[in-house]
């Protein structure tokens, strides 16, 4: 089979994969849209590369995301998230001011699950 081919073939099993309301609960409001998958996508990547220089807030999601929606969406769908319980937003212990957002363990636990079985 060529590579590419294998490669889309990978992409439609992750699209049909994130649905799976049984095994991937903590993802399903992520992937009903596009700037959803990519708020996923960035908030996962802040939390594991564990990198000081970049803080997951809502201002920087807002950049990060800003070409697939207005702003307004992007603050408000975080704020759905955050109020279901899948992000959490605490205050920054180097300013109080900000919120820094980071996933709930069930969101932690569902997105590796789900890397792992896209993976077999």
């Amino acid at each position: 089979m060529n590579l590419t081919l294998q490669r889309t073939e990978n992409l439609i099993s992750a699209f049909e994969t994130i649905n799976d309301k049984s095994n991937f609960k903590a993802l399903i409001n992520f992937r009903r849209t596009v700037y959803g998958f990519k708020i996923l996508i960035d908030v996962m990547y802040c939390e594991l590369a564990n990198n000081a220089d970049v803080i997951c807030t809502k201002e920087y999601l807002t950049k990060k995301v800003s070409s697939l929606a207005s702003r307004a969406t992007i603050i408000n769908f975080i704020n759905d998230q955050i109020s279901i319980g899948t992000l959490i937003a605490s205050n920054s212990i180097v300013d109080g001011r900000i919120k820094v957002i980071t996933p709930s363990e069930d969101l932690r636990n569902d997105y590796r699950l789900w890397l792992e079985y896209l993976a077999k």
